[in-house]
């Protein structure tokens, strides 16, 4: 019998002028408590049963092939000629993030499942090629950078040769395939490339506290992207590249923290919350 549990950190992203860039790991923590016994099958499909608890229990799916953290760990299992989870796998899912609601709840259950198939096939991964893992799912890689590396980090994804590039935007269907109700679904998923993104942490100083303002409303992702336009002028481009440049010592002056390409766009789709561009 093996027992282990998974921690993963929720995150603000965006911030500033680091649109798709900056990254912030928080101090909520979607946990998985993981029971691994051979000699106690549990029938469930690809030996995986499922527990949950907290936000979204009432629509969160709990099949191993639909729910989007046993998804991504059987995806990383598969990358290694592992077809399933081992028999008898339990795993408990604690999660006090919100979802939707702008604290990467989706980036941190990709990060989990990936450290999930990871520990359950043994495969010893690094940190980075488990990212590179990440971005295989999750395409934008500031969330899910913080998620698993932690602190404060800015992460870009890197230009690949054409061959590893053909590979990164295969589209996520065909990585995460639908539940099909059959162990070989999606039984030979494409490998990530080595080395897709790339990261730099930052220095955060202990006076500085996050506050996180929840809102009672989900803003799905692709609403929030929906909202931008799909060109900029030249001043706005240089004015967050100077932000982004005048952010370099952290100061979180109002100069370094305003953002022309995405805050006010995203915020005007919102225009029952008057405050929110402040």
């Amino acid at each position: 019998m093996r027992k282990f549990d998974i921690c993963v950190p929720c995150s603000s992203a965006n911030i500033g002028p680091g649109f798709d860039v900056v990254g912030l790991a928080l101090s909520i923590f979607l946990e998985l408590q993981v029971v691994i016994d051979p000699l106690t099958p549990n029938g469930a499909p690809h030996n995986c049963k499922i527990a949950y608890e907290g936000e979204g229990a009432d629509e969160v799916p709990l099949e191993a092939d639909a729910n989007l953290i046993t998804r991504t760990a059987l995806y990383v299992l598969k990358c290694h000629d592992i077809r399933a989870f081992e028999q008898g796998t339990f795993v408990k899912i604690i999660n006090p993030i919100p979802l939707g609601r702008g604290l990467g709840s989706s980036g941190a259950a990709v990060v989990a499942g990936v450290m999930l198939g990871n520990a359950c096939g043994q495969l010893g991964l690094s940190k980075d090629r488990m990212l590179d893992f990440c971005l295989m799912i999750e395409r934008h890689p500031d969330n899910v950078t913080a998620a698993m590396i932690g602190g404060f980090v800015g992460s870009y994804l890197r230009e690949l040769d054409p061959k590893d590039m053909e590979r990164k935007e295969i589209p996520l269907a065909e990585v995460l395939p639908s539940p099909a109700g059959g162990i070989d679904t999606g039984l030979k998923p494409p490998v990530p490339p080595l080395g897709i993104g790339h990261y730099i942490r930052y220095g955060w100083a202990e006076e500085i506290k996050a506050i996180a303002i929840i809102p009672d409303f989900e803003v799905p992702t692709a609403t929030a992207r929906g909202a931008l336009p799909k060109q900029y002028s030249a001043k706005d481009l240089v004015h967050d590249s100077y932000c982004v440049t005048d952010s370099q010592d952290f100061q979180f002056t109002t100069t370094s923290c305003t953002d022309y390409g995405s805050n006010p766009f995203t915020a005007r789709s919102r225009t029952d919350l008057p405050c929110y561009a402040r």
